[in-house]
């Protein structure tokens, strides 16, 4: 089982940049079966102080998933994610889509036969 953080705004409709982003829409994802479903929801617990780096509340929000997806994520931030094993994906789709978008790709991927 992986686990999918997908950085969210509007409800949860649209994806939000990583380094601004408030919480996470936890998900669930089995490599197997392909099947995905709705976890949890995790507020990182930024305070907005200008001097520290926001984006590393965030990460450690998130530290226990495998793969992230977000609309953008800044240099810095996604080294230090990718340091922590988590696949990053960027999309400009809705969450619906990026999801859906990750899950296909997946599925073609075990049609190859090598």
């Amino acid at each position: 089982m992986k686990k999918i953080a997908v950085a969210v705004k509007d409800n949860g409709k649209k994806l939000e940049h990583f380094g601004i982003c408030e919480y996470f829409l936890i998900y669930n994802y089995d490599p197997n079966t392909h099947n995905i479903e709705y976890n949890n929801v995790i507020f990182s617990s930024k305070d907005h102080d200008k001097n520290h780096e926001e984006w590393e509340k965030s990460a450690d929000a998130i530290d226990s998933c495998d793969i992230l997806i977000c609309q953008q994520i800044g240099l810095s931030a996604k080294s230090e994610v990718e340091n922590r094993n988590i696949k990053v994906i960027e999309s400009n789709k809705s969450t619906e889509d990026a999801l859906d978008n990750y899950i296909n790709k997946q599925i073609k991927k075990d049609d190859i036969i090598i």
